[in-house]
């Protein structure tokens, strides 16, 4: 019999881990996080079902951490607030370039693959690269910035290696 279970999570709206067990540990939770100052919240705000945090497994210590803020709910798909926040200012950076209304909607399209991680990613990858190298030498560094935490290793290594 599986005796495991995941805990419920609390994350800030920019994506910062506040409590992987809210539940069992509500000693830790917070309403405001500490590092940025935004609201926290344990559930998914589309579909309301709780944000999968510590994977409890007994007799086992440290199993299941998370080590970083999932980007979509598990129950609905919707993108949760940091991964949305990312996106928006992707997009808003997107309009901050030189570029023609074909390459935009590329670029626009390419940040939504890469950010998804589905088989689509890595081709999505090479194509931002290329559209946003060709645009201003700022932008691949600032797209690091709004973007790295978001996409996978793989997208990271081959965007900016």
């Amino acid at each position: 019999m599986d005796d495991s279970y995941y805990d419920v999570a609390q994350i800030c709206l920019n994506g910062h881990i506040i409590n992987q067990s809210s539940a069992t540990l509500p000693v830790s939770n917070r309403k405001h996080c500490s590092i940025c100052g935004a609201e926290t919240i344990t559930q998914c705000e589309a579909c309301r079902k709780p944000i999968k945090g510590y994977h409890w497994v007994p007799g086992v210590i440290g199993f299941g951490s998370l080590d970083k803020a999932p980007a979509f709910c598990d129950q609905c798909g919707k993108p949760y607030a940091w991964t949305e926040a990312r996106l928006d200012a992707a997009r808003d950076l997107a309009d901050q370039l030189d570029l023609d209304i074909p390459e935009r909607v590329l670029l626009e399209k390419s940040i939504e693959d890469i950010v998804k991680d589905t088989p689509r990613a890595p081709a999505a990858a090479i194509r931002f690269k290329g559209v946003v190298a060709k645009s201003k030498p700022w932008a691949l560094g600032a797209f690091k910035e709004i973007l790295y935490s978001a996409v996978s290793e793989t997208v990271r290594k081959s965007i900016w290696p």
